[in-house]
């Protein structure tokens, strides 16, 4: 049963040049074939291994944030592509994103850059935010990607726990501690799985909710980022919730996202996102200001403001800034210790330790120590803002609503590749909103017949 399921222990190593990352992988090729495999001798020998256990192989892989080493990518104003939709340096700031509302983020928008040898391995994930993503492979030997559609999880999550014996984690819980388990034998348990082979020049576009892993045919150099379009953000929504329950920490904040949002496209035309938004906006505004008035009710008197720089303030309120040592908090999230999540709308101060809590967990400390003692909350927004921009963005969508139609996302779960595939971005530079009706900003992503081996061949999703 476990006879094709491969645990894969992640060390980190040393720092190297990629020349000397070169060499090693070149010699690891030479180890481990007597001349340079196809993808299909690669894939045949790397399940082997797994397969018979027999063999020891240890591999090196890289992973470099463009933002301090370079893109592949050109990015100077003179040189040709610089530009270009397709250059992932430009993507994170396409109109068609709504993920240019963050800024950079490391690991979301910024881009990063995978180096890897023969047998190098991304093992089954699925992004922590369900974010899609496009990967470019810049030069080198082939990559094989495997994909399980999002909507195979409750499916995968049973065959998981089963083949793992898991002894009551989640079998896709599982499936996050570095476990790779053979398409072939997700196959043979009834799960949909595709696969494609990658090659220099090609892109790969992961669905939302998809999981992928990858092995590496040999030394390999490929460009990563992130993307999203209106139709993200309730499936984003709901993976930022699971990831606070589960105590874990996001690489940005949901909330910010969603009021970023709204200060800038509240008076554009944008019906598509403003309608979208605008329920996650009431429900977050719910659960903030029911938490507020909890901890009020529990006896929390000392409360300040910070963070006066978003521009969605009331007149005269632009230069307050609040006193002592609470104006560090001003310019940055602080994460809450026992759920880690990024407090952007407010947060419950321990002025003692300084030690942050969210309003949820906060909540959770008053009721377990019967007192609010040395407890001090610190907000964004106060009560009358947050309910006026939630109002406005409403009545926005309202009034966008009867002219939103037509068009969308197709929205798949596997990975396609190739040139055949097409994703469709705006190319141009985001302009200034313009009356009249505009075109709703989409991902449109045409799925390629995906070459199969040991597997189904790959139904058409829409």
């Amino acid at each position: 049963r476990h006879s094709r399921c491969l645990t894969r222990f992640v060390l980190q190593g040393k720092s190297v040049s990629l020349t000397n990352f070169f060499r090693i992988a070149r010699n690891t090729m030479t180890m481990c074939f007597n001349k340079e495999p196809v993808a299909a001798e690669v894939e045949q020998e790397y399940w082997r291994i797994v397969e018979q256990r027999d063999t020891h192989v240890a591999v090196h892989c890289g992973k470099v944030d463009t933002s301090t080493h370079g893109s592949g990518f050109p990015t100077g104003k003179s040189e040709p592509f610089s530009k270009h939709g397709w250059n992932l340096a430009v993507l994170p700031n396409n109109s068609g994103s709504i993920l240019r509302h963050l800024g950079a983020v490391p690991g979301v928008t910024i881009p990063w850059l995978n180096i890897g040898m023969v047998f190098s391995t991304s093992c089954w994930s699925r992004d922590q935010n369900r974010l899609p993503y496009i990967d470019y492979l810049h030069t080198g030997a082939d990559c094989i990607w495997y994909s399980v559609p999002a909507e195979e999880k409750a499916k995968l999550d049973k065959v998981v726990h089963t083949l793992l014996q898991a002894n009551g984690t989640p079998g896709l819980e599982m499936l996050e501690r570095n476990i790779m388990i053979s398409p072939e034998v997700l196959c043979r348990e009834g799960i949909k799985v595709y696969r494609t082979v990658q090659r220099s020049g090609q892109f790969v576009v992961c669905f939302p909710g998809a999981f992928v892993s990858k092995v590496c045919c040999g030394y390999s150099v490929s460009e990563t980022v992130h993307f999203a379009t209106p139709h993200w953000m309730n499936l984003g929504y709901q993976a930022a919730k699971d990831l606070k329950c589960r105590c874990i920490a996001k690489p940005f904040s949901m909330e910010k996202l969603l009021y970023q949002i709204a200060t800038a496209e509240s008076k554009r035309d944008n019906g598509l996102l403003l309608t979208t938004i605008s329920s996650l906006l009431k429900d977050l505004r719910n659960i903030e200001l029911h938490q507020r008035q909890e901890l009020y009710k529990a006896g929390l008197l000392s409360s300040a403001r910070y963070g006066t720089h978003d521009g969605n303030l009331g007149p005269g309120e632009g230069r307050k800034k609040p006193r002592g040592k609470w104006l560090a908090l001003e310019t940055l999230e602080r994460r809450c210790q026992i759920c880690q999540h990024l407090c952007y709308l407010s947060m419950v101060v321990q002025e003692t330790d300084n030690v942050v809590f969210c309003l949820e967990c906060a909540l959770r400390y008053v009721e377990k120590h019967k007192s609010c003692r040395g407890l001090k909350m610190m907000y964004r927004y106060d009560e009358e803002q947050i309910t006026s921009l939630v109002n406005q963005v409403c009545g926005r969508a309202l009034l966008k609503n009867g002219a939103a139609g037509g068009g969308g996302v197709i929205v798949g779960g596997a990975v396609t590749g190739g040139v055949d595939s097409c994703l469709t971005l705006n190319s141009s530079k985001a302009s200034p909103a313009k009356r009249g009706p505009r075109k709703r900003a989409t991902v449109e992503v045409s799925l390629a017949r995906l070459s199969s081996i040991h597997m189904p061949k790959a139904a058409a999703v829409s």
